[in-house]
Formats: structure tokens, C-alpha cells, sequence
């Protein structure tokens, strides 16, 4: 069993704790175990209080006040970081400063130098570091990339994910919501289109089979973004992304505005002998079509539900994250810290090439 501790009581904070609340054996798990030994309020008490009411914690589970009360509680092992995007570093380097281990909300840091820093703290440390993209520990990926090495689409040469939210951001955000909030990092690219990232390089580049000994270069980076007029973060984002050695291309789409088809796959990932279609958002996928290319044309030979037993999916990494920390792993072989920071680096690149700042305090490291 390994203790967590909660730092936030937002949406994802209330989605997570719920989650890890639900019995492992739900879902088929019978290996590890999750105890809620705390959860804190950056700003009060009574906050971190109706929050462990909210979601029908243990009374065994202490709520603080403060992250810092929360840090220093020899009980708590591993932290799980859902914050704004402004504030995870700052967050997660005084966790690991105070000797936890982290998983962290994506996007992981707001630029690739403070992702840099925690990865080298964290190795210096010796301490568990981990960016929560909850997607790459679903059992549908995980099918889903070790059918593609089986070969059933051949080589594959193209991925193209989509996120999209479809909102009347006027109305449903204004100015001030985090979604749209420079001060907090808001926008489409490092909320929405890291998602269509992380299956572009879970393909593209983790899964890539290149000879052993390859030297592969950083990817080329093309993009465009539209950009939300009353606060100036992007509203829109489309990133092209290609890599050199394997010449395969990845095409990341999201938007705040935008809305998306939900009869039309999330995510097509194309092979030379056939595609993969993924169904529902590409955060939380929940079916698949295979696609063979015969004589007679393209046809349908595979479509197959992977639903989510109970709860919402926030479960399996987490109990990915209990497996590492017993068998004394310090990183993810499926979210790789190197791979975070090269994802990092493409959205830097993104952000210069349109003129994309945050304010300096948010940008700091």
C-alpha cells in the first residue's frame, strides 16, 4: 500500500481522489493498493475539509491548510500535483524538495526549462517523477500500440489526433477562468493539444522501430494558432510534427471553440497495410476500428469496446505509479521524463514561432 497525498481540491484533484478511492479489484487489479493519507488547500483548511467530505474520504485522511503542512506529514509518500499549469513547478520542486515522490498534471510545466530542472532534481534525488497522462495507461492504448508491433497495419507512417472542446468561450470563460487566463498558463496547446502530442510520440517516436544505434534528430516543428482576442492566449492550435529518420508525420489539432464529431475518430493512426481508428476524445478512449487494405479496398475487420469498469480512468496510473514506487523505479517506461521534456521543447517551439509569452513570473524557473 502506498499513501498519497492530494495538492489541490479542484476538478481534477475531485475526478483523481474519487478514483483512487474505488476497490482495485473493480477493475481486476488485485497487486497495489492506494491509501489517502492527506489533501491540502492552498488557502484554507475548510477547503481541504469539504473536499475529503465531497468525495467521501477514510477518516483516517488529515486535511491541511496549506501545501507546505501537507509536504512536511512524514506520512504521505507520493503527491499527486493538479494545480494550474502556472504554479506545477513551483509545486512540484518544493515536493521533491521535501523528499515525496511526484505525479504531475499535464501539461508538465509551462516551458521545457522548468521541466528540465525537476527532471534533474528528481534524479538527483532519487525520487519517483512522473507526468499524469492518464491516457498512455489505458488498457486501450496499451492494446493498441502492441498491435501496431505485431505488425496488423504494417509500418505505420502517419498519426493525426484531434482535441477539441467546443465551447462558447465568451460566455463560459470570460477573462479570469484558467482555461483562458494568461497568468495561468491557459490555452489550447498545453491544456488540450498535449493530448494529440502524446499519441503522435507514444507512435511516432517511443514506439518507433528504428535500428538500434540510430542518432535521431529533434523533430521538425511547423504550427499555427488562432488566438483568443480578450486575453491573447490560443484559443486553437494545429502542430505539425515530423520526424526525420523514420519519415513519419504526426498532425495535433485542439480547440477550446472548436467542436468535434463525436461519430469520427479522435485519432487515426495510418500504416501502409491498414489504420487504426480511435473512438471518443483522445484523452479518454473507449473503442477502436482496425482497418485492413485489401484487394478488394479498405475494410473494416476489427471493432472492439474497452470500457471504463467504474469511475472515470484516472485509476490505472496511479496504480502504475504504485507498481514503480515497489519494485523501486524512479521513472515511467511508459511516460518517459525524456519524452516529457522533448514534448515540452516542440510546445516551446510552438509558443516562439507565434509569439505566444506568459507573463515573466509564470515563464521563471
Amino acid at each position: 500500500m502506498v499513501n498519497w497525498g492530494i495538492i489541490s481540491t479542484g476538478d481534477n484533484a475531485t475526478k483523481f481522489v474519487k478514483d483512487l478511492l474505488i476497490d482495485p479489484s473493480t477493475r481486476g487489479v488485485h497487486d497495489v493498493t492506494h491509501n489517502l493519507a492527506a489533501v491540502a488547500s492552498s488557502t484554507s483548511l475548510q477547503k481541504a475539509q469539504d473536499f475529503l467530505s465531497a468525495v467521501n474520504a477514510p477518516p483516517s485522511t488529515t486535511a491541511y491548510g496549506s501545501y507546505e503542512s501537507l509536504l512536511a506529514d512524514p506520512a504521505v509518500e507520493i503527491v499527486y500535483i493538479s494545480t494550474p499549469h502556472s504554479h506545477h513547478y513551483q509545486n512540484a520542486r518544493a515536493a521533491l524538495l521535501a523528499g515525496k515522490h511526484v505525479l504531475l498534471e499535464k501539461a508538465f510545466t509551462v516551458n521545457a526549462a522548468q521541466t528540465r530542472i525537476l527532471v534533474q532534481l528528481a534524479r538527483e534525488k532519487k525520487l519517483f517523477l512522473m507526468e499524469a497522462m492518464w491516457t498512455r495507461f489505458f488498457p486501450l492504448t496499451l492494446y493498441v500500440r502492441q498491435f501496431i508491433k505485431d505488425g496488423a497495419i504494417g509500418t505505420v507512417q502517419r498519426v493525426v489526433a484531434d482535441r477539441n472542446l467546443g465551447r462558447d468561450i465568451e460566455t463560459l470563460y470570460g477573462t479570469e477562468h484558467r482555461l483562458v487566463n494568461p497568468a495561468l498558463a491557459g490555452g489550447a496547446l498545453l491544456d488540450l493539444a498535449i493530448y494529440p502530442l502524446t499519441w503522435i510520440f507514444q507512435i511516432l517516436h517511443h514506439d518507433s522501430p528504428l535500428a538500434s544505434g540510430t542518432v535521431r534528430s529533434p523533430p521538425h516543428v511547423s504550427s499555427s494558432l488562432v488566438k483568443y482576442a480578450p486575453t491573447g492566449v490560443d484559443e486553437t492550435a494545429t502542430v505539425i510534427v515530423t520526424f526525420p529518420e523514420s519519415k513519419t508525420q504526426g498532425v495535433a489539432t485542439a480547440s477550446l471553440r472548436v467542436a468535434s464529431d463525436p461519430t469520427h475518430p479522435g485519432v487515426r493512426i495510418f500504416g501502409d497495410k491498414g489504420q487504426i481508428q480511435i473512438f471518443g476524445p483522445a484523452a479518454r478512449p473507449l473503442s477502436i476500428a482496425v482497418v485492413a487494405y485489401g484487394e478488394g479496398g479498405p475494410e473494416m475487420v476489427e471493432r472492439e469496446d474497452f470500457e471504463i469498469p467504474i469511475g472515470h480512468g484516472l485509476f490505472w496510473e496511479a496504480d502504475a505509479c504504485v507498481r514503480y514506487l515497489l519494485e523501486g523505479k524512479t521513472e515511467s517506461d511508459v511516460m518517459p521524463l525524456d519524452e516529457t521534456l522533448l514534448i515540452m521543447d516542440v510546445m516551446d517551439r510552438v509558443r516562439e514561432e507565434n509569439r505566444l509569452k506568459y507573463p515573466a513570473e509564470v515563464e521563471a524557473h
